[in-house]
């Protein structure tokens, strides 16, 4: 099958032809580049093309492809089950490897990083009793309804969703700021701080091109929240085990730390 029939019988079985839409290239424009294989740094197309691959897999696969480690140690835990609905000597063994490398206090596993993200915010809540959560432009946290908004004009708006299907009083609850402006966020807790439950952040923020924090933001980030009774919820799904082993150490201070991709291998 070459790549042509693929992507035809692929547009009759998904919308879009993808099952992601980052995977669709529209904005490039092209088309889907089927992928077939992969082996270290190389992709493979149905026909034998190759390609340097630049993405890991939005980020999980920092050894590459089949590497021969990791494809020895799933062979072996397939080979003993796969799922088992319970508590499980490899889940412990992966939380202690997790704690003594980033010093977390506790951890819950969760089956994404939308999950995760999710979780965090509810906790939030939670421990606050507030409802508002604040993210920041350029900064993706999951595809959760909440979650899937955009600023408006001005300085501090509450979201408009990204995506249809998603009712205004959700998105009403996350208001969203400029990234790395420490007094778009000072301002919002003066007008909304008894309201807000968190704030959410990438230390780096990745979806808008790898965005470096600057300093007095990072400090704005510990102490303004905190001042008013807010968490800080630290998403380092995409930076976590990538900007050095463990935790970036960007936000020491942060409350709630999201991690995922690298930790799960893209399994």
């Amino acid at each position: 099958m070459d790549n042509a029939e693929l992507r035809e019988r692929a547009g009759a079985l998904f919308p879009g032809g993808v099952s992601s839409p980052v995977r669709s290239f529209k904005a490039v424009p092209d088309e889907p580049v089927p992928i077939a294989r992969a082996a270290g740094a190389r992709l493979y197309d149905t026909e034998g093309g190759e390609y340097i691959d630049y993405v890991a897999a939005y980020g999980p696969l920092i050894l590459g492809h089949a590497h021969a480690a990791v494809v020895e140690a799933v062979g072996e835990a397939a080979a003993g089950g796969t799922a088992f609905g319970a508590l499980s000597p490899g889940e412990v063994d992966l939380g202690k490897r997790i704690k003594e490398a980033t010093g977390l206090e506790r951890l819950r596993f969760v089956n994404s990083g939308t999950e995760s993200t999710m979780t965090a915010i509810r906790l939030a809540r939670a421990a606050t009793g507030r409802d508002l959560v604040v993210k920041f432009d350029g900064c993706y946290h999951g595809h959760s309804d909440g979650l899937l908004v955009k600023a408006g004009s001005g300085v501090a708006t509450l979201g408009l969703s990204d995506s249809a299907g998603v009712p205004e009083s959700i998105a009403a609850g996350t208001g969203v700021l400029p990234y790395n402006d420490p007094e778009a966020l000072a301002q919002w807790f003066r007008e909304h701080g008894d309201e807000t439950a968190a704030v959410i952040v990438e230390p780096v923020a990745g979806n808008m091109g790898v965005v470096p924090p600057e300093d007095a933001f990072l400090e704005a980030l510990q102490t303004v929240p905190k001042q008013h009774g807010a968490l800080l919820i630290n998403d380092e799904i995409i930076t976590g085990f990538r900007l050095r082993y463990g935790l970036s150490g960007l936000l020491p201070e942060a409350d709630l730390v999201c991690l995922g991709k690298v930790i799960g291998g893209g399994l």
